[in-house]
């Protein structure tokens, strides 16, 4: 009879059939962990930013020098601001009377003290107060939109109203708005146009009165701003010769020029101009408290700004 062949595989046989087993499933395992740790990086790239994504923008708070800014700070973030602009013009007298007079400094001032306040990232709120005619101003300010590679300017909206509560003065309350347009070009520098508008705008002296010198006010401030080194830039701002101003009254242009510095959430300004107004009605009209603005006067100032928050 014919031996049947043997079925069973030897002990040996079966050894190298799970070692061969083990391999493969060792192999397939491995692979598939290495092309999960490859491709993980891959989806957990971060999208590229949108067109629509802000620019950094530069550091200049909520005002260049009296003229507003488009910028915003994180919502719930507050500002202070104190603003001085000396009386006497540092060209005043001869150079005896101006050095003891520390070219000004020595004379009185007119001074603003206010707050903001960013209820959210695109709405601010505002107040400040000047000692001149004790003029109370309340603002709000919204940002349409900002900068982006998509969008080529930033575009806020400012708009509010005045109370004077000073004695013996009419006309006690104006009304504005404006449009902040402005431009910034890589990190250095912005540009910045505020067509502005306001109602009962400059004051004309009458004895011991003062009434409003225009019904409505209209004017197209301009300002720029030119980063020097981180933290320290040149602010300068121009206020055009109001075209609704009569023939017999020779004013020219408002115009200020300052250095701002940003220390942490401080921000100083020191200035040279010859218009103190730090009001819209103010510096609408190319005059101040009744008089026509000389583009030769040189009164010294200073802003210190505060923020808490981001």
């Amino acid at each position: 009879m014919t031996e049947k062949p043997e079925c069973r595989m030897s002990n040996e046989e079966l050894r190298m059939k799970k070692r061969e087993s083990h391999s493969q499933f060792f192999i397939r395992h491995s692979t598939f962990v290495i092309l999960l740790f490859v491709a993980l990086p891959l989806f957990a790239q971060t999208p590229p930013p949108s067109p629509y994504t802000p620019v950094d923008p530069i550091a200049l708070g909520d005002v260049l020098l009296s003229l507003p800014t488009s910028h915003i700070p994180t919502s719930g973030a507050w500002e202070v601001r104190f603003s001085h602009r000396f009386n006497q013009s540092i060209d005043q007298g001869n150079g005896s009377d101006r050095l003891h007079s520390l070219f000004g400094l020595d004379s009185n001032a007119d001074v603003s003290i206010g707050a903001s306040w960013a209820v959210r990232r695109d709405f601010e709120v505002s107040l400040l107060r000047s000692n001149v005619l004790d003029d109370i101003e309340l603002a709000g300010k919204y940002v349409v939109f900002q900068q982006a590679p998509a969008l080529p300017a930033s575009l806020a909206i400012r708009f509010g109203g005045d109370i004077r509560t000073e004695k013996d003065v009419n006309d006690r309350s104006s009304l504005f708005a404006q449009a902040i347009v402005s431009h910034q070009f890589g990190k250095r520098v912005e540009i910045f146009a505020i067509p502005s508008y306001a109602t009962n705008a400059g004051r004309a002296v009458n004895g011991t009165t003062s009434n409003a010198l225009f019904r409505h006010a209209s004017n197209i401030p301009v300002g720029a701003a030119i980063v020097i080194k981180h933290g320290l830039s040149v602010v300068g701002e121009l206020v055009p010769k109001n075209r609704d101003l009569p023939n017999t009254m020779h004013t020219d242009i408002g115009w200020a020029l300052g250095l701002k510095s940003v220390i942490g959430g401080h921000f100083f300004e020191v200035l040279l101009t010859n218009n103190n107004a730090t009001h819209v009605d103010q510096y609408l009209t190319s005059t101040y408290q009744g008089s026509p603005l000389n583009r030769g006067d040189l009164h010294l100032g200073f802003n210190i700004e505060r923020r808490f928050g981001k």
